[in-house]
């Protein structure tokens, strides 16, 4: 392939020089964005997106600088600056002699008020900083993130609080056993090895620089040189020419090259190697041929064994691990997959590169175990170098294996739908670092364009024991595994334990032979390779129509009209009230669930790597089956579920291997994230029936197969079938799929009374109620707070687009208040939620502090936010409510987007598809009398105390010795002893009212079926008819509504 050339562009006016790239960008067939690659004079490289259809604005930048390049004796001094160049906006402006940007947080501020979100993230060759926002605020976006980069004032009050932000994020992630069997590994290498550094480093690593002046040096002095060594880092390591960046804009490419060339060009050339590497081996001889026995804080098994990659970099064109991972990861029949699971060792198995290509690459084969395939690691050891052997004596290899890789990922890419556009933009600017051709920018990564046997097999000849790495995972390892004769250590940061023991020779010697299992083989050619790839064209519509409704199901239906792949997606709900109705039926569902999906496994993933998915899910209200991929043989994987889901034959081997999962699961369930538990805690407070983990774990032991068996039948004998076709399927075959449903499930129809649906519980105005209980984790630091507030019911329009209003206020300074300035932890989170029908607003925060104080903080910020908000500027509240409603008109990117919001609403009850228009519209109208209101009734604590419904749940750390205060008058304390009860919760939640279930928004969706719906019509109106009260209706009356859990905007999930 011939490749163009750069063309110099040279300075005009205060636009500096730069060159631009004059080839075509290798393209998606359905990728209408027009591109342009830059070099700007100071070594930095961008990528121009021009996307006229785009509602969301995006850039990233990435740095070739990572933790591998932090200094030996200060750990963490990447991931640190990360955190402190985000905050420094004004300093930046300060020290260029402008005062444009009033306050630290200007960024982040700007960003959020601006319908955006941003983040940062320091891996271990890379540093990356990015943001979304409304596109027209895409210019001082850019400024600002270029700003950034140009010369920060790191100052002594920010590196103090950043200190502790960094260590707090530490402690989040103390007890995270991913994190903690990386760091073992990283130990066991080369010592001084850029790949062992600790990345994330906390408050000792990143003063012990400063520790090391002297023993009586104060924490001012230490904190001084740390901010010193920061200053002295950055300036050897940041540089233009280490940057690349993505954006994506409205703008034409020269408005955009326009907006990009003259701040960007500001930032300093050091002149540093542009894309320093990291390829020496990691590993020495005594590092390979080991087993690595590792304590979790988990109860679980797994393994992974590992092998170091030679440098990959050039051979972008035909990947060769890649290629290797589809046979090692295949979970086909003859696969290593297939074949443990058949024995009952294992539960899942993955393998792949793991590393990026300018860091140290392994490939990696890894996967759960059973307690039998712990105690048999050995021959799962024996099985995966048996199949390496099989694999070896294949060579040649018949060229299916390969064509059907290089064609899926043709196929793949030809048809890429667009993504989120900081997702875009992220992958845009990391691409720019690879030493792909500039015309391969946007396939580089995606395509196979040749196979080089030699080297796929020149791979795999090093794939042998003596040059691998096991590591065993497990919470209490067994006398029989791990032997007698080894020495347990400590793992430094982390504080892991661990032992290491050599592979013996004996077991060296059989690992090398060739394999004699029979049962092994490689994949047979694939059936499932999608022929028809063809896209039919239609006019655009907004939402699904109703195309059939019997007593036994509804149809919601819609062609794709404006992403023209040849895709679809079906969802199914199966309704049952046998599916929740106690902890045994939940139980035995959740059995049913996993045993169909684990007997569809092998059959299955021949349609996965064909671009075919799917998933069965139980519901509080049943199941729900979903199909998604190339609309070619989507009807036939659908088939293959549905008749696996009816004729489901249940072995007695398997139930045993599920069971053991399912409890592992459930037992572990409480030894989660701190701020997750607490979550889930004050969402199950909201809900009138909830069957906690524990609660079902006593009716595990007791099931049988034919338990479960007796479920299957009575469980899918009557229920009612709601489904969603969307994509590239016509109408009468979307008839034909619901009625291969119909025909698969083979069911009798429900009684109308007898279809589940959700409601949420209400607490009585003046609610002040706490709920209290432990952690299971002896060693977890943290605590946590779920504060929540309820407003209403989802339907009130006016009072939706407030509440969204207010969260969106708050979201930033929130961040800014009580994770930045008051350092009260690391996730400290503000944010609406709704379920079921009821919306509500949420605080989280996660702290080594108590809750209480942290509870009293929250206080303390709404009152101050009671004050700003009512001296709110015109102007600065029609920022945000502009902000806000490009949220909330943000079209969907992708199919599966598209029909992931039209099943929500579906699913909801309400099929109100064109709601977000009718919130923008509300939004738009809001006053600021209006948003104070609300604030006042439904928010201050000082101005609400008759009107406020607030329930916060503390979760406290083991490691809190102190006592809460006397609580305040008229408040509620439930307080639970052990980890799984739940019984003062019930006895609260058995005195509250119940909020109305969801009730249908009758609109032009339901078609020729609306009259059938006339009832909703006329008893219970729409969310547009809720509006009608107008902006003067008194928030204070919405007495029937409640709420669970902050989050997702979405009614309701998957079955706990």
């Amino acid at each position: 392939m011939a490749f163009s050339s750069w063309k110099d562009i040279p300075a005009a006016g205060d636009a500096p020089a730069f060159r631009v790239f004059e080839g075509d960008l290798e393209k998606p067939a359905l990728d209408d964005r027009q591109y342009r690659l830059l070099e700007l004079h100071n070594g930095l490289r961008a990528v121009l997106v021009h996307d006229q259809a785009a509602d969301k604005a995006a850039a990233s930048l990435a740095v070739t600088t990572g933790y591998m390049l932090d200094p030996d004796d200060i750990p963490g001094l990447a991931h640190f600056c990360e955190h402190m160049m985000i905050k420094a906006t004004l300093f930046v402006c300060l020290i260029q002699g402008s005062e444009k940007y009033p306050s630290e947080s200007d960024y982040h501020s700007f960003i959020s008020a601006n319908g955006g979100i941003r983040n940062a993230v320091t891996g271990p060759p890379s540093t990356e900083y990015w943001f979304s926002i409304s596109p027209s605020a895409l210019a001082g976006g850019l400024e600002r993130l270029a700003d950034l980069h140009c010369a920060p004032l790191f100052t002594e009050s920010l590196t103090a609080r950043e200190v502790n932000a960094v260590d707090s994020e530490f402690k989040r992630n103390w007890q995270n056993d991913a994190r903690r069997v990386l760091q073992v590994n990283k130990t066991l290498g080369i010592p001084g090895h850029p790949w062992s550094k600790f990345g994330t480093g906390n408050y000792v690593s990143l003063t012990a620089a400063g520790r090391r002046l002297g023993e009586d040096v104060s924490e001012e002095t230490v904190l001084k040189e740390t901010r010193r060594r920061l200053v002295e880092w950055w300036k050897s390591q940041y540089c233009a020419s280490r940057m690349m960046l993505a954006v994506i804009g409205k703008e034409s490419l020269d408005e955009l090259t326009g907006l990009v060339v003259p701040v960007f060009s500001k930032i300093a050339n050091r002149g540093l190697d542009p894309r320093p590497a990291f390829k020496n081996d990691a590993w020495g001889p005594e590092h390979m041929g080991t087993v690595v026995f590792v304590q979790t804080v988990k109860d679980y098994h797994a393994f992974s064994l590992s092998f170091q990659l030679p440098d990959l970099r050039e051979h972008y064109a035909t990947k060769p691990a890649s290629f290797l991972a589809h046979f090692l990861g295949h979970e086909g029949p003859g696969s290593i997959c297939a074949y443990l699971k058949k024995r009952g060792w294992l539960l899942d198995i993955s393998a792949g590169v793991s590393g990026t290509s300018r860091s140290v690459q392994f490939f990696k084969i890894s996967g759960r175990l059973t307690l039998e395939g712990y105690l048999h690691y050995r021959d799962v050891i024996r099985t995966i170098f048996g199949y390496i052997a099989l694999l070896r004596a294949a060579f040649p290899l018949e060229p299916y294996h390969f064509n059907e890789v290089k064609t899926m990922a043709e196929t793949r890419f030809r048809f890429k739908e667009k993504a989120q556009p900081h997702r875009n933009a992220s992958a845009l600017a990391h691409g720019l670092a690879e030493p792909y051709p500039p015309e391969w920018l946007l396939s580089g990564a995606a395509l196979y364009r040749e196979y080089d046997e030699a080297l796929v097999k020149g791979i795999l000849e090093d794939f042998v024991p003596e040059r691998g790495r096991i590591v065993l995972e497990a919470k209490a390892h067994r006398p029989e595994v791990v032997g007698d004769d080894v020495v347990w250590e400590t793992e430094k940061w982390y504080g892991t334990r661990y032992a290491v023991k050599r592979m013996d020779e004996s077991f060296l010697q059989e690992l090398g032979k060739p394999s004699e299992n029979k049962e092994l083989h490689l994949p047979a050619p694939n059936p499932f390779i999608p022929q028809d790839l063809s896209v039919g064209k239609i006019d655009p519509a907004k939402y699904p129509v109703l195309i059939k409704r019997t007593e036994k199901s509804q149809l919601w239906y819609k062609k794709d009209d404006q992403f023209w792949v040849p895709k679809a997606h079906v969802k199914i709900d199966i309704k049952t009230p046998l599916a929740y109705a106690t902890p045994r039926l939940a139980m035995l569902t959740r059995l049913f669930v996993d045993l169909v999906e684990d007997a569809l496994a092998e059959v299955t993933y021949d349609a996965d790597l064909a671009g075919l998915s799917y998933s069965v899910v139980n519901q509080i209200e049943g199941l729900t089956v979903s199909v998604g991929g190339y609309s070619d043989k989507i009807h036939v994987l659908l088939g293959t579920v549905l008749d696996k889901l009816r004729g489901l034959q249940v072995h007695p081997d398997r139930l045993r291997v599920l069971k053991e999962k399912i409890q592992r699961e459930y037992e572990n369930f409480y030894m989660g994230q701190p701020s997750g538990l607490s979550e889930s805690y004050a969402t199950w407070a909201f809900m009138p029936t909830i069957w906690t983990p524990a609660e079902k774990l006593l009716e595990l032991s007791l099931i049988t197969e034919n338990d479960v068996s007796r479920h299957r039948d009575e469980l899918l004998s009557r229920v009612f079938v709601e489904a969603l076709v969307n994509g590239n399927v016509t109408r009468e075959r979307a008839i034909e799929i619901l009625g291969v449903a119909e025909q698969s499930l083979n069911y009798r129809p429900l009684v109308p009374s007898e279809t589940p649906r959700q409601r949420s519980l209400v607490l009585p105005p003046a609610s002040n109620v706490i709920s209290r209980r432990q952690h299971a984790n002896p060693k977890e630091v943290n605590s946590s707070l779920s504060y929540y507030l309820q407003f209403g019911e989802v339907t009130d329009v006016n009072l939706r687009s407030t509440l969204a209003l207010i969260a969106h206020i708050l979201r930033e300074p929130c961040y800014a208040i009580l994770r930045t300035e008051e350092q009260l932890g690391y996730v400290v989170a503000c944010a609406q939620w709704s379920i079921n029908g009821t919306i509500g607003l949420g605080v989280k925060i996660q702290s080594t502090r108590a809750p209480w104080f942290t509870e009293s903080r929250v206080d303390v910020f709404f009152e101050r936010m009671g004050d700003r908000i009512a001296a709110m500027p015109a102007d600065d509240l029609a920022t945000q409510k502009e902000g806000l409603i490009v949220k909330t008109l943000e079209r969907p990117k992708n199919l599966g987007e598209e029909s992931a919001r039209f099943w929500g609403h579906i699913r909801s009850g309400y099929y109100d598809f064109v709601k977000h228009e009718a919130d923008a519209d509300a939004i738009r109208a809001l006053t600021l009398a209006e948003v104070i209101r609300t604030y006042d009734a439904l928010v201050r604590p000082s101005t609400s105390e008759q009107t406020r419904r607030k329930l916060s749940v503390h979760l406290l750390s083991q490691q809190l010795h102190e006592e809460p205060p006397a609580p305040r008058p008229a408040t509620i304390v439930l307080s639970e002893v052990d980890k799984g009860s739940n019984t003062h919760m019930a006895l609260f939640k058995s005195g509250l009212e119940c909020a109305p279930a969801a009730t249908p928004v009758i609109s032009a969706a339901f078609g020729e079926h609306a009259p059938a719906f006339d009832f909703y019509r006329t008893s219970a109106g729409s969310s547009s008819d809720a509006s009608l009260a107008g902006p003067g209706r008194n928030h204070t009356s919405f007495v029937h509504g409640a709420g669970t859990g902050p989050g997702p905007d979405t009614e309701s999930g998957g079955a706990p």
